[in-house]
């Protein structure tokens, strides 16, 4: 694998740029397709996609944004899968016909390392690629960091940035390695720790709920917030080839801790 994934393949050939406002397929009506197309709408014709089409019309239409059935992506520019990272290959290769020559694929998964290349495998050749990594879930959280990793180039890349920019949001170019190193300290060691302090918790809280503090009751929100996404937790702790590391030093650090407050 490169490290870079940056300009791995050459620049495809792409109509040229008419400074018309970028057609976006959002793929799916989760959390993260409501926010992002909340976002995009007023910098991008917007469309939400979903399995559901009625689904996807009435959460468009709260939005402010079209709906359509998830096959209707042909005359898109940018097609932006919000879906869970285990159905993004699936997708890929159900939707390659539909994609047009310029066009690019987004998908948002937490983990890179691995899975940008299997995507890339089944993407048609005309097609570009970026992969995204959202650093929050609303759109009301004043910072709107993504981290940016352009994996197959074509003008429509950059003009997928911009949009990203002029939407409020903080982009930033790095490369699917950095990305997972710096993601196995800021998702798989922080979600760890607080998973770990569940599972003992739950053996004291009962005896203990008189005796929470202001803290502590901050840090229980913050574990149910983890829990409500518990699935794509486990996934990342699965799915980064750095978490292991990571979480073997945590307990180091944890038993060494434990010794120097023993003595």
């Amino acid at each position: 694998m490169q490290d870079s994934h940056r300009g791995t393949e050459e620049k495809d050939e792409v109509p040229e740029d008419t400074g018309e406002l970028l057609r976006v397929a959002v793929i799916g009506t989760g959390k993260m397709g409501r926010c992002l197309s909340t976002l995009l709408k007023d910098h991008a014709e917007v469309t939400l996609h979903s399995r559901d089409i009625k689904k996807a019309r009435a959460i468009a239409r709260r939005i402010g944004v079209d709906g359509a059935d998830i096959n209707a992506i042909s005359g898109s520019d940018v097609i932006l899968a919000t879906i869970p990272t285990g159905a993004l290959q699936r997708f890929v290769e159900e939707s390659a016909g539909a994609m047009r020559p310029g066009a690019i694929f987004v998908d948002v998964s937490s983990v890179k390392v691995g899975l940008v290349e299997e995507v890339l495998k089944r993407l048609p050749k005309g097609t570009g690629y970026v992969s995204i990594h959202p650093l929050f879930t609303s759109p009301k959280v004043k910072e709107k960091g993504v981290a940016f990793i352009p994996v197959r180039e074509t003008a429509t890349v950059e003009r997928f940035l911009e949009t990203l920019s002029k939407s409020g949001m903080s982009v930033f170019r790095t490369t699917a390695e950095e990305h997972d190193r710096a993601t196995a300290a800021t998702q798989v060691l922080h979600h760890f720790a607080l998973l770990t302090m569940e599972r003992v918790l739950q053996r004291y809280m009962k005896s203990s709920e008189r005796f929470k503090t202001h803290s502590l009751r901050k840090t229980l929100a913050v574990i149910r917030l983890v829990e409500r996404n518990r699935e794509t937790a486990v996934m990342i702790q699965k799915l980064n080839k750095f978490g292991k590391g990571i979480r073997e030093e945590f307990i180091r650090e944890a038993e060494a801790l434990d010794r120097e407050f023993s003595n």
